[in-house]
């Protein structure tokens, strides 16, 4: 009795452990413990726009574009999540050099001049922005008149994801690890990408306003990296992804010295990957020490 008592036992354990599901490795780039499950769906989150401004610190207009960015922010009761792309060669966006005034930095980056070239297809002027990069009138780059329209716009657009972060920093190895969950509320049929950013608060240096030159202005949302590849990597093929269905990536990267890690931001957002359809479908956005 006690032996047929132990077998039953033993096949019920078997039995269970074959009907819990298994998370599958999945690869995100730079990243470790990646899994994919699926639970009871999530309640879908309030849309964050992304908005990806182009921005100069000799640019003169620009900082008007700051102001007009921050009241959109506000407008959307903070559901927007801003990246200010700095990018090289082109003159709007150097370093002051002059006879009175010499900046301390340089906040132009690689990535974010491929984002300019590879995502929008070049930068014509500034102050532009784009929207979930979603077009408006035929382009995804908009002037400083159009922004809040857009804005609103894209707010309106229900997303099928919801993205959670949480970030930690080891101020001894200047290593950032950064664990992104992405829970789908509704069924996709379209691939997806995930990218994700660095972006830094609080830089001070000099800034053109018009005629003259701010010596101490704080520039906000300055990239300072991209993660993953310029276009996101792939989330998993697996469509239709179904309400329920949770990707979970966990991505290492070293704080360089020259950014001040209380002040940088971890933001992570989801592309629709077709030759058509590149747009943002949910941003969001913490501070990279979790604070």
């Amino acid at each position: 009795m006690k032996k047929l008592s132990f077998l039953i036992a033993c096949v019920g354990i078997l039995l269970f452990q074959a009907c819990k599901e298994i998370g599958p490795q999945i690869d995100f780039g730079p990243s470790g413990n990646d899994t994919t499950y699926k639970t009871t769906p999530e309640t879908a989150q309030a849309k964050k726009v992304l908005a990806e401004e182009f921005t100069g610190v000799s640019c003169p207009p620009c900082p008007n574009g700051h102001d007009i960015m921050k009241n959109i922010g506000t407008a959307l009761n903070g559901n927007l999540v801003i990246i200010a792309y700095h990018i090289l060669n082109y003159p709007q966006a150097y370093p002051i050099d002059d006879d009175h005034h010499k900046s301390k930095y340089d906040l132009r980056t690689e990535d974010a001049t491929k984002i300019g070239k590879e995502i929008f297809g070049g930068i014509g002027g500034m102050p532009l922005a784009g929207f979930d990069r979603k077009a408006v009138s035929g382009s995804t780059l908009l002037s400083t008149g159009q922004w809040s329209n857009a804005a609103q716009t894209s707010a309106t657009s229900p997303s099928p994801v919801n993205i959670h972060i949480t970030s930690s920093y080891d101020a001894d190895t200047r290593e950032a690890t950064a664990v992104v969950t992405l829970a789908y509320t509704a069924e996709v049929s379209i691939d997806h990408n995930l990218t994700i950013a660095v972006t830094e608060d609080g830089i001070e240096d000099l800034q053109k306003r018009d005629l003259t030159v701010l010596e101490e202005y704080h520039h906000e949302h300055v990239l300072r990296k991209i993660i993953t590849p310029i276009s996101g990597k792939l989330v998993p093929n697996e469509n239709p992804k179904e309400p329920g269905r949770v990707f979970q990536s966990t991505f290492k990267f070293t704080v360089d010295a020259e950014w001040n890690p209380d002040n940088c931001n971890v933001i992570a957002f989801i592309t629709n990957n077709a030759p058509n359809n590149r747009e943002v479908v949910n941003a969001e956005e913490v501070k990279l020490k979790g604070q």
